[in-house]
């Protein structure tokens, strides 16, 4: 009896806690390419050197996104991309190609895969042909082949008709 009594006054009993786990990656790849289908064609490829997968996104070291759905294709590359639903946030020398030769450059942009629209709300630099615009915001829709900006400054290269 006196044996049971030093082990209860003595010895604590364990204290395990309880952890929840909210955001536990799935797993992780190396060398990622994904393609994105329907019925009659290729709608997307995404490539990274490095991905880890959620429960709900993907997270990409080195992000070259391919979007092939609308008239022009457009490429965006940037040093790190987020996949989540129908959102690529991409972050870290960013650059949107098109293949008509537009091309922009930033830090930091979203493109939304439904409306087709890339936007950046910080600064930015759009190439092309000869000419250049520098801005602090850029709206631009791939489908509509429009472009919202604020506070630019652009060198406008005319061409001439022949």
């Amino acid at each position: 009896m006196g044996a049971l009594i030093g082990i209860y006054v003595f010895f604590k009993p364990l204290d395990i806690k309880q952890q929840t786990f909210v955001d536990v990656p799935l797993f992780k790849i190396k060398d990622l390419t994904m393609y994105e289908l329907d019925r009659s064609s290729l709608k997307t490829i995404m490539l990274g050197d490095e991905a880890v997968r959620y429960s709900n996104r993907y997270i990409v070291k080195n992000m070259d996104y391919t979007d092939n759905e609308k008239k022009y294709i457009a490429n965006m590359k940037a040093y790190k991309g987020i996949y989540k639903d129908d959102l690529v946030t991409l972050s870290g020398n960013v650059e949107y190609i098109r293949n008509d030769g537009l091309t922009f450059k930033t830090t930091k942009a979203v493109y939304n895969k439904k409306t087709f629209d890339i936007t950046s709300d910080v600064g930015y630099v759009i190439y092309l042909n000869e000419s250049i615009v520098h801005g602090s915001y850029i709206r631009y829709n791939n489908k509509k082949n429009k472009i919202f900006s604020k506070n630019i400054r652009a060198k406008i290269q005319l061409q001439e008709s022949k």
